[in-house]
């Protein structure tokens, strides 16, 4: 098993330095016989990591380049992403997060916490954040278009009670359309005595959600009104940073 790893490596590292390779040129490169070298190539192609080309060629995949990111993001956007996060945190003295959908999964981009007494734990809130259970996979879901989120729903099944009980496709467009119409999603756990907002940010060509996650007891209804008009001009302005150059 040690060995066969150890292969697959050798030939993403091969595909990595050279872009395109032949097969021919991956068994001088790798120095192994064509058929180990094709069933470890349709491995990695059936995992996603490795495309045939039309000239038949093997390359590596985007899915690939995006694991040596953080999330797929360029340095230059994270950096303005983990400011903005940090200057919300600041300006609401509470946490904030900015999230990505990553295949199937809410990836954090960014967060930051404000030092203050009696402070939510991010691990907790943000730790393996739900799809259809947070406003940050709610956010990146509804903004989809509705190919991406019928194949993703292909993939996930669809929520069913952990969304406003969505069971079909017809379901889980009136929920999406009821988020995009407001450009805010908000969840108020009496339990956990948490409450969450996000909202969506533009960003290249898909959305990613800024959001902000607070005690209830520090969020009056003063305070419920005040905190989306707040992410949306924090939005605004992280969408305009990442546009320019």
């Amino acid at each position: 098993m040690i060995q066969v790893i150890e292969r697959a490596f050798r030939i993403m590292e091969e595909l990595g330095l050279d872009g395109e390779v032949s097969l021919e040129a991956l068994a001088r490169c790798t120095q192994l016989n064509k058929g180990t070298l094709c069933n470890i190539l349709r491995a990695l192609i059936e995992l996603g990591y490795v495309r045939r080309t039309r000239e038949g060629h093997y390359q590596l995949s985007d899915k690939i380049k995006e694991l040596a990111m953080d999330n797929g993001i360029p340095p230059e956007d994270l950096e303005k992403m983990r400011s903005a996060v940090s200057a919300l945190a600041a300006a609401t003295g509470e946490s904030g997060v900015i999230g990505v959908l990553r295949r199937t999964q809410v990836a954090i981009a960014a967060q930051a916490q404000h030092q203050r007494s009696l402070m939510i734990n991010p691990r907790e809130v943000y730790g393996g954040l739900s799809l259809f259970g947070s406003v940050t996979g709610r956010i990146l879901v509804a903004f989809l278009s509705p190919e991406e989120r019928e194949t993703l729903c292909r993939q996930t099944g669809f929520p069913g009670a952990r969304w406003d009980n969505a069971e079909t496709r017809e379901d889980m467009e009136k929920v999406c359309t009821a988020i995009r119409s407001r450009k805010l999603s908000v969840m108020e756990n009496s339990e956990t005595g948490i409450i969450a907002f996000a909202v969506p940010v533009s960003w290249r060509d898909r959305t990613i959600s800024l959001g902000l996650t607070m005690p209830l007891f520090r969020c009056p209804a003063t305070e419920k009104k005040r905190i989306p008009g707040l992410l949306r001009e924090q939005a605004d302005a992280l969408a305009a940073a990442l546009s320019r150059e």
